[in-house]
């Protein structure tokens, strides 16, 4: 960077020596001499000045000379409500130019796909293991306060006040579950971190595009309203290399009323070419004149004093050459009115007037509003010199636009509201002949409707105020599809507040755009929430829209309660139970969860969704039968949804029934060849099953899918472990694309050393892991093992501890406790433990739990209920881990006690025996 920057700096100092940079005067040979001559480095050139300096004038002026030169251009203006929308106008239209970004086209409709498969995903956890604490990258952001799905514009960032910790775990959980509905890990980073993944392919298509054309020039015009949420971004590609290296024949060009504030682009000034426009000098406006065939010193004076010597207005007036300066003095007050002063034709004028009132006028616009007589003239209309656009529609500039818009409205009231009626009316006509090819379900996720939808709120805003309370209801379910959706509807009612000067309407604007800082979605809903404009099926809609926002923060209980609100406003909607139960699930309150689906599901007999998260609940609370029933009725409504087919084959292997999981697994796969996750998941069944080369085999595939995926690594390193192959567990190319701060991973790595008898590197893991999470228990009671394995009792004995204050009841931590009290102190010392042990009874947790009931009833019970105890842990087929670690506590016990070793051989037998099995 150090030597690129300074290839920058030099070559800058030789542009302002070479005089390529200047002021007006050159302004319009200034890009051609910067096309010849940018030298090796890319630029981004900022252009700022006041309203009506001529910014946009020049910007068009830029592109054609860059077009003329062999050039691909783009504009992004103000229509643009996210980085997203910019790549893709971008994209838009280089490929109207020949030009197709065709891996960057084909990555964001995989993102519009599945940002919407999300919310399914959302019903519970995954199955993946929840122990432990949160990777380093979801830890590191949760810091940041940027947090779950922090750049996706499905939800935006997260409010700083949550707990870090809390929020990188809901992070991973959130990620596990999203990953078990996706394609594969590459979708899963799609939909949580778009930017991260789409601008990186955006770039490349970018470079390989330019080497094709000489240049390439994307321009940002009306930077003052993009620059809040663009101006990370466009630093993050454009002045640094952080998503790979733009060619040096891009050039990025960014105009607006003011210089960038952002204290980071200092660190950039080297890089940057500043260019302020200022108000014409006296000269330059008089050449401009001049060169109009505008002479008269008394008429040049005049335009001179009402046009502020602004670009765009001395421009409009000098097109027009009026006759003399008295028609100026008998003019109105607006220099646009003066200007209409001499538009002799008043179908023309009437024109001129009405097409100001849309926020963008096309042809159909154009022929609604326009008077019969001039009704085929849009070609004139694009011809002033105030008028300015792109792909087939044109905006005023504001400055013209304003007064307009202001001389209309105060003329006459009644012909400004009926003006902006006919309007939206029209857009209502156009918005239903969209409908009529949308499901009911999916108009707000396309385009074109939306657009109709916005110009004709904005156009009944303008006709009547009132229309406030609709407009609130209508940002609730924009708050459905997203941030830059959200954007554009508070924008909207902003510009309304400005446009037909209401002060209800520009306070309700800015108490909005103060939202949308931190937490802009849920702060948008909680704005709305507060206010009695909205009914009570819009308020109950708001409170389960910020229920679904918290749920995707983690925030569970703060969820459940606006769900509770949801649906004490209304509880007829069916999605409002749905999504109660969700969070109910992730509160792990599964019988009630179970109950609100129930409800769901009697509104919505069809809705298969409600039927896979009642599923899921069902799966959480061990109640495999019913979930496999829901799953079975899920599939029965959608048989193409290999989602389904992946969690009841999960369900079946969690009852034990290894067959069918694989059979429905097969199909989720065949469905979906790239599905990581179901392949992970077979590759488990694989490996309960004993079939370690087939688990193998799916865990090498699932982890070639999604290489960053530590449960799936983990997974394979089980596969390893049952096998006897602890060696290979981490020996393989894909070790080093574990997160190296992945707790959970780590300290499973450390278990396949502690079963491997690599102590020194099983202790290194696990002190790792136990450092990331200090109130990791299981690392801690495995470190502890180890310990005590190694001789290091009192290290043992204080690892023991720290893991019971951490959850005093689980069995496997005072299993491990009572060992090691009675190889050092005797079985009598441990009597306490052991009973408590062998008193255990109703539905243990896991083997390891059947494990200590059994141990302990071997030291405190009668060989009868040894035996059942130990037929009961052996029915539960315990894995190979847990029976190894069975085999090294009796062989502790024969060794380090006064047992009978009588009492002990014939189980120490079958374990040996089991495991030599399960080893192969």
């Amino acid at each position: 960077m150090g030597e690129r920057r300074q290839s920058r700096q030099e070559l800058n100092r030789a542009r302002r020596r070479d005089g390529f940079i200047g002021r007006h005067t050159e302004r319009q040979s200034f890009y051609a001499n910067l096309c010849r001559n940018a030298g090796e480095a890319h630029y981004l050139f900022h252009v700022h000045g006041v309203a009506g300096v001529g910014k946009s004038s020049l910007v068009r002026h830029w592109e054609g000379t860059a077009r003329g030169v062999g050039a691909l251009t783009a504009v992004v203006d103000e229509d643009v409500n996210g980085p997203v929308e910019a790549m893709e106008a971008i994209s838009a239209q280089l490929a109207r130019q020949g030009q197709v970004l065709g891996k960057f086209d084909a990555a964001t409709e995989r993102y519009r796909k599945h940002r919407h498969e999300a919310d399914a995903s959302l019903a519970g956890p995954a199955g993946a293991s929840e122990n432990g604490s949160a990777s380093a990258s979801s830890r590191t952001a949760a810091h940041l306060g940027i947090g779950a799905l922090s750049l996706a514009p499905l939800i935006g960032p997260v409010s700083a006040g949550l707990d870090p910790e809390a929020l990188a775990r809901g992070t991973d959980r959130l990620r596990a579950a999203i990953s078990s509905r996706l394609r594969n890990h590459q979708d899963v980073e799609l939909v949580l971190h778009p930017l991260r993944v789409l601008t990186p392919v955006f770039v490349r298509d970018l470079a390989e595009a330019a080497e094709d054309h000489p240049w390439i020039v994307l321009f940002f015009d009306t930077w003052e309203r993009t620059e809040p949420f663009l101006d990370a971004w466009l630093r993050s590609f454009v002045l640094s290399d952080s998503h790979g290296d733009l060619p040096v024949n891009v050039i990025v060009v960014i105009s607006g009323q003011a210089a960038p504030v952002a204290r980071e682009w200092s660190e950039y000034r080297d890089l940057v070419v500043d260019i302020e426009l200022e108000a014409f000098t006296e000269a330059e406006a008089r050449t401009l004149l001049t060169a109009r065939g505008v002479t008269d010193e008394a008429l040049v004076a005049s335009i001179l004093h009402m046009s502020g010597r602004l670009p765009v207005l001395l421009d409009t007036l000098a097109r027009v050459r009026p006759a003399s300066a008295d028609g100026l003095e008998d003019a109105s007050e607006t220099a646009v009115d003066r200007f209409l002063h001499w538009v002799s034709d008043p179908h023309r004028r009437a024109a001129i007037l009405a097409c100001a009132l849309p926020l963008h006028v096309n042809e159909d616009v154009y022929r609604t509003i326009a008077p019969q007589e001039v009704a085929t003239e849009y070609a004139w209309l694009r011809g002033l010199p105030f008028v300015s656009g792109q792909g087939g529609r044109c905006r005023y500039h504001d400055v013209v636009r304003t007064s307009m818009l202001r001389f209309q409205r105060t003329r006459s009231p009644h012909d400004w509201s009926e003006g902006h009626t006919h309007l939206a009316e029209a857009h209502a006509r156009w918005r239903s002949h969209v409908e009529r090819t949308l499901d009911p379900g999916r108009r707000w996720t396309n385009s074109d409707w939306r657009e109709h939808r916005l110009n004709e709120t904005y156009h009944r805003l303008c006709a009547s105020p009132h229309f406030l309370g609709s407009t609130l209801e209508e940002l609730v379910e924009a708050c459905a599809e997203g941030l830059p959706v959200v954007r554009q509807w508070v924008n909207l009612l902003s510009r309304a507040g400005e446009d037909c000067a209401s002060e209800s309407l520009t306070t309700w604007g800015r108490r909005l755009e103060s939202a949308l800082g931190r937490d802009p979605i849920t702060s948008t809903l909680t704005a709305l929430i507060t206010t009695d404009s909205l009914g009570p099926t819009a308020r109950a809609r708001a409170h389960q829209l910020r229920g679904r926002q918290y749920i995707r923060a983690a925030r569970h209980a703060d969820a459940l309660c606006d769900f509770d609100a949801a649906h004490t406003l209304d509880p007829a909607i069916a999605a409002i139970h749905s999504d109660r139960g969700t969070a109910l699930t992730w509160l792990r309150r599964f019988e009630e969860a179970v109950v609100d689906f129930g409800r769901a599901i009697e509104l919505r007999p069809d809705d298969a969704w409600a039927f896979t998260r009642r599923g899921v609940a069902h799966r959480l609370d061990r109640h495999y039968e019913e979930a496999v029933v829901d799953f079975g009725r899920a599939i029965e409504l959608r048989p193409d949804d290999a989602w389904a087919f992946a969690h009841r084959g999960l369900a079946h292997r969690l009852a034990g029934r290894y067959h069918q999981a694989i059979t429905d697994l097969d199909h989720a796969i065949a469905l979906n060849p790239d599905y990581a996750w179901a392949l992970a998941n077979r590759g488990e069944v694989h490996r309960l099953a004993g079939r370690y080369h087939q688990a193998i085999t799916d865990l090498d595939h699932a982890i070639a899918l999604d290489p960053d995926d530590a449960w799936g690594a983990t997974y394979r390193g089980d596969v390893h472990q049952l096998s006897g192959r602890h060696d290979l567990m981490w020996n393989s190319s894909h070790a080093t694309n574990v997160d190296p701060d992945y707790p959970w991973a780590i300290a499973n790595r450390g278990v396949a050393h502690r079963l491997a008898g690599h102590d020194d590197r099983a202790l290194t893991d696990l002190d790792h892991a136990i450092e990331l999470d200090p109130g990791y228990g299981w690392a801690i009671v495995n470190r502890g093992h180890v310990h005590r394995r190694t001789g290091r009792h009192g290290q043992a004995r204080s690892d023991f501890e720290r893991a019971l204050t951490i959850d005093p009841d689980k069995a496997e931590y005072l299993l491990n406790e009572a060992i090691l009290t009675s190889t050092t102190e005797g079985l009598s010392a441990a009597s306490d433990t052991w009973r408590s042990l062998a008193e255990q009874h109703g539905d243990l947790g896991d083997a390891y739990d059947l494990l200590a009931v059994f141990l302990a009833s071997l030291i405190t019970g009668s060989p009868g209920q040894s035996r059942i105890a130990f037929q009961r842990f052996i029915l539960e087929e315990p894995s190979s881990d847990v029976t190894d670690d069975a085999v090294r506590f009796l062989d502790e016990l024969i060794l380090g006690t006064s047992m009978e070793r009588d009492r002990v051989d014939g189980y120490h037998r079958a374990l040996s025996h089991r495991l030599g099995h399960l080893q192969g």
